[in-house]
């Protein structure tokens, strides 16, 4: 049980990456551009690279204004992907507790 309220935590509170370490992106040889940009949410940061199998992909950072990571969604050749929801990720560790204490106080 601790170990799922540590993974719930987790996604509360843990920022996943910060806007600040996708900076070093730009340096990168694959990286073609790293923009940031004020929203009413907090920032958004958009990186441009190009993956090994020469298409270009764009990844798409939503962090609030206490720059936790809330969503990221990719775009490979108009694939639209959205690889972290930071409120499906919670909404899903709920869910894993609210099992696991259902089913503890079924075996009492």
């Amino acid at each position: 049980m601790n170990e799922l309220i540590e993974r719930l935590y987790d996604e509360l509170y843990s920022p996943k990456v910060n806007p600040e370490e996708l900076i070093n992106n730009a340096s990168l040889p694959n990286y073609t551009s790293v923009n940031f940009k004020s929203n009413q949410t907090g920032l958004i940061v958009t990186t441009i690279c190009i993956l090994d199998n020469d298409e270009e992909a764009e990844y798409k950072y939503q962090f609030d204004r206490e720059k936790r990571l809330l969503t990221l969604i990719g775009n490979i050749n108009g694939e639209i992907d959205v690889i972290y929801d930071r409120s499906k990720e919670v909404a899903r560790k709920y869910k894993e507790i609210k099992k696991y204490m259902k089913y503890r106080v079924q075996a009492v």
